[in-house]
């Protein structure tokens, strides 16, 4: 059976998560190799993600890409906790979607799930920036790092070129 590799363990999870000690994470486990593709990887670029994979496989990291897997920890949790949030609202079961409830709380409606989602997205985007930050800043420490797209606003150090639609042949 094929396991994903996932960057951060669960005690880096816990660690930079949203939810409370209380919250048993098995739930939230499976989402976390979904945010990390869907929202980490295309930051670190396909070469930067399989080095940190082989070396988290084979427990080799070295010390640049540990600083590094620290950084990821944050925006991977919260992105993780973004993921999971409706399913752990809402089950899917054989007779359809069921809404969790307990007898000891009272539950949340979608609005509220949403607006929760919402602020848990706010601030993983700004643990992105956050990283890329870190990767603009020590590109050096990571040559293998292509990101998808541009995330590092402080590289961009060129000036804006307007171009106004006109073209002027030079005589």
């Amino acid at each position: 059976m094929y396991t994903p590799i996932t960057l951060i363990n669960e005690e880096l999870f816990k660690l930079h998560s949203p939810i409370t000690g209380n919250t048993d994470l098995t739930e939230f486990v499976p989402y976390l190799s979904i945010a990390q593709e869907l929202y980490i990887a295309p930051i670190l670029g396909e070469s930067l993600m399989s080095e940190l994979k082989e070396q988290i496989a084979q427990n080799s990291l070295t010390e640049s890409n540990g600083d590094l897997i620290v950084k990821i920890a944050p925006a991977l949790s919260f992105f993780s906790i973004y993921q999971g949030l409706p399913f752990h609202w809402a089950t899917i079961v054989n007779k359809g979607i069921t809404i969790r409830e307990s007898e000891n709380s009272k539950g949340i409606d979608i609005k509220d799930v949403a607006q929760l989602r919402r602020w848990i997205r706010d601030d993983a985007e700004i643990f992105v920036g956050l990283l890329a930050d870190f990767l603009c800043s020590c590109k050096d420490n990571y040559p293998l790092w292509k990101p998808d797209r541009d995330y590092c606003s402080s590289c961009n150090q060129q000036s804006t070129h307007f171009d106004s639609g006109f073209y002027f042949p030079k005589p």
